[in-house]
């Protein structure tokens, strides 16, 4: 328990966001915690929500629909162009 905490402050801390925000974005499944070179994804996708909250002024949970809306446009777009 104590490496995922200090995972989440690595997160909040390279991100911009609260630890707190951290944690809410892993409990709604947005992100997983790992260490490591998933790390870097990860942080990527926290310093997106921190623009989005920031720049957009939306709740945690706008974020949350639009962050899963990205990964699956993303996964599409993968696909596409494998084809």
């Amino acid at each position: 328990m104590e490496a995922e905490e200090q995972i989440l402050r690595r997160l909040a801390r390279s991100s911009g966001l609260r630890r707190q925000e951290v944690r809410e974005f892993v409990q709604f499944e947005v992100v997983a915690i790992s260490e490591g070179p998933l790390e870097a994804v990860v942080l990527r996708k926290l310093r997106r929500a921190r623009r989005l909250r920031r720049d957009l002024g939306l709740s945690t949970e706008a974020v949350v629909i639009i962050l899963r809306l990205l990964d699956r446009i993303e996964a599409v777009e993968g696909r596409n162009r494998v084809i």
